[in-house]
């Protein structure tokens, strides 16, 4: 037990370490990112429920949906163990202190109202673990019991794994490919974000400001602007330009998730929009690409999940999903007048080297005559 409690806690030090100190470097100030996540969503009720509240059962489904069947054989790691510790003394008490982090994070995490998937991240190393430890129970207990039935004893335990490996990978195959299908539209539009011709572009967001990946996406010299949507909660800000703009605090930021205005630009403002049409519209979020001075100039397929069976947009199953998936269009829209700016400047300079050029031929004309 010392043992184990102290490779624990030498672990905590390694890895807690180096993300104060580089959290001190650019926040100037110590920071714990885990403790504040716990402390905010946990015992912060107030503040946590204003992003949101999911239902107790949220983790089992997302889990499910991560894991498939190793999710499953996880969250019975521990009644495993003990029942398997009665019978025999191959797994020794050490293993049972490796797993009680992961129940201790599900106990505060699904007790918490608001719930995100990314609340379970510290814990997906323990989840493999626990279903490996399954699954050496399982084993085991497999080459006990068909022991007296098969003189192979050991390979009728193997047949058990493989069973459940060949589920597990077949789920894992058809869940990565839905992912791809289905909601791989924003990553395929913004990896090419690089070839915008205009100097300083703005590109605005709208409804869809919540599956912008990352600034590094776009030019240096563009920037990324929000317009309104129905959305009313608050939205990212932008760091100061200047020295200290990783820890320099922005008044206009809040903790309770209120609008703030001030982030807001026009959409005459915009040279570039992302926009997600799904068919439906409202005053504040219209279908853009239907609308006079926009241009879609690249577009997608993202599924329409409202429109969409659940076991089929959870899982890309061959000859089932197609039939039972209906998608809107992910599109990147450009302005109009800067779409027939470029033509007419592209039209422009071909005029301009196709004179150049006869300019030439005639020179070299000229020059053969004077020979």
């Amino acid at each position: 037990v010392v043992s184990t409690q102290s490779t624990g806690f030498i672990a905590l030090i390694y890895t807690i370490s180096p993300l104060i100190l580089v959290d001190l470097m650019l926040y100037r100030k110590v920071t714990i990112t885990p403790l504040n996540i716990v402390i905010y969503n946990v015992f912060n009720i107030d503040g946590s429920t204003l992003y949101g509240t999911e239902p107790f059962s949220f983790y089992f489904y997302n889990g499910f949906l991560n894991f498939n069947v190793a999710f499953c054989l996880a969250l019975a790691a521990l009644p495993c163990f003990l029942i398997f510790r009665k019978f025999s003394n191959d797994l020794k008490w050490s293993v049972c202190y490796l797993l009680m982090p992961m129940y201790i994070w599900f106990a505060i995490m699904f007790s918490a109202p608001h719930k995100e998937e990314r609340f379970l991240y510290p814990v997906y190393p323990i989840i493999g673990f626990a279903a490996a430890v399954v699954l050496y129970v399982i084993w085991k207990a497999s080459a006990a019991c068909f022991g007296y039935f098969y003189k192979h004893m050991k390979e009728a335990s193997i047949l058990n794994i493989s069973g459940f490996f060949i589920i597990y990978i077949t789920l894992s195959v058809v869940r990565i490919s839905a992912l791809g299908a289905y909601y791989g539209a924003p990553m395929h539009l913004y990896k090419d974000f690089y070839n915008i011709p205009e100097d300083g572009a703005t590109i605005c967001l709208g409804k869809e400001w919540h599956r912008f990946p990352s600034s590094f996406f776009v030019p240096e010299d563009a920037t990324v602007r929000f317009i309104r949507s129905e959305f009313k909660g608050q939205l990212p800000q932008r760091y100061y330009s200047s020295a200290n703009g990783t820890y320099a605090i922005n008044p206009n930021q809040n903790d309770r998730n209120r609008e703030e205005p001030s982030v807001y630009i026009s959409i005459k403002e915009c040279d570039y929009l992302i926009d997600l049409d799904l068919g439906v519209e409202s005053s504040l979020e219209p279908r853009y690409n239907t609308k006079s001075g926009w241009t879609s100039i690249k577009s997608f397929p993202f599924l329409n999940a409202a429109k969409s069976k659940t076991i089929a947009r959870a899982f890309n199953i061959p000859g089932y999903s197609r039939k039972n998936v209906k998608y809107g269009t992910y599109h990147l829209l450009k302005r109009t007048r800067l779409i027939k700016h470029q033509e007419e400047e592209r039209e422009r300079l071909l005029k301009l080297k196709k004179e150049e050029a006869e300019e030439r031929a005639k020179i070299k004309v000229h020059d053969v005559d004077e020979l």
